[in-house]
């Protein structure tokens, strides 16, 4: 969302509320989020690996409740005709995500988050280790993170998350057109290493559906690739390659969107 964009008048003039504190801002999610869900979602996106480093820190109300008010005061000196977004510290981020994360733990959500390479030049690739999100892992249970892009190029810390969290998932979305070896690798890797009930083998991630079409034909390879040589080493039998391809291409989507795992 761009900073000049006035969210909170946005809020305001959509759901007939006044945003004067934290706690209006969060009963603003809390009904927006459950409008959505009844008009159909099955669960939330974070790409804030763009913008800061994925480790949320636990915040008391108080500390964000403060920052907070001082940038609403900031916002509320700057005169209507000029920038009226809002922003937010990265401090009151740290709780907001907590509060989205512990919501998303009472509906039985799911959320990805994006995880390594960024789109574009420049982004700083620290920001999105996805070893930076272990503490949620463990707090919010019932939330099942997706780790989207594999964290490339940090696919072995993604592998073991994965194998250590029942509720970390693996999305190989982007990743075979980022580099088709080295996602062959990594799906070599995850299958020995991680349950293939937890692999997502493919994601489009492109806005030109040409390109989607290509990348699929990538992953097919690749998956076909890796499955010939676990075949040949007598790690899988055929069948049972066909069946994890299966869950790998769509099974696995299908469950996680329905939300019955």
């Amino acid at each position: 969302m761009p900073p000049e964009f006035d969210i909170v008048g946005w809020l305001e003039e959509t759901y007939a509320v006044e945003i004067g504190s934290l706690r209006d801002w969060l009963e603003v999610f809390e009904l927006e989020l459950d409008e959505n869900i009844s008009n159909g979602i099955v669960g939330l996106k974070s790409v804030l690996a763009y913008h800061r480093p994925i480790r949320f820190e636990e915040v008391s109300l108080d500390d964000a409740a403060t920052a907070f008010r001082k940038a609403l005061e900031e916002r509320g000196r700057r005169s209507p005709d000029r920038n009226r977004g809002l922003l937010i510290p990265e401090i009151v981020q740290d709780y907001v995500m907590h509060h989205i994360l512990s919501a998303a733990n009472e509906r039985g959500l799911f959320i990805r988050f994006h995880t390594g390479l960024l789109e574009g030049n420049r982004g700083i690739l620290s920001n999105s280790n996805p070893e930076l999100l272990e503490n949620p892992f463990s707090k919010y249970p019932r939330v099942k993170f997706d780790l989207f892009h594999i964290g490339y190029p940090y696919w072995g810390v993604t592998a073991v998350l994965a194998k250590t969290y029942p509720n970390v998932f693996i999305g190989m979305c982007w990743s075979h057109i980022i580099s088709p070896v080295f996602a062959r690798n990594a799906l070599s890797n995850f299958l020995d290493a991680v349950p293939f009930n937890k692999i997502s083998g493919f994601g489009g991630d492109c806005a030109v559906v040409d390109a989607i079409y290509g990348h699929l034909m990538i992953a097919r390879e690749n998956i076909a690739w890796i499955f010939a040589e676990k075949i040949g080493e007598r790690t899988l039998t055929v069948s049972q390659a066909v069946r994890i391809a299966e869950r790998l291409l769509y099974d696995i989507q299908k469950e996680i969107l329905l939300n019955s795992l």
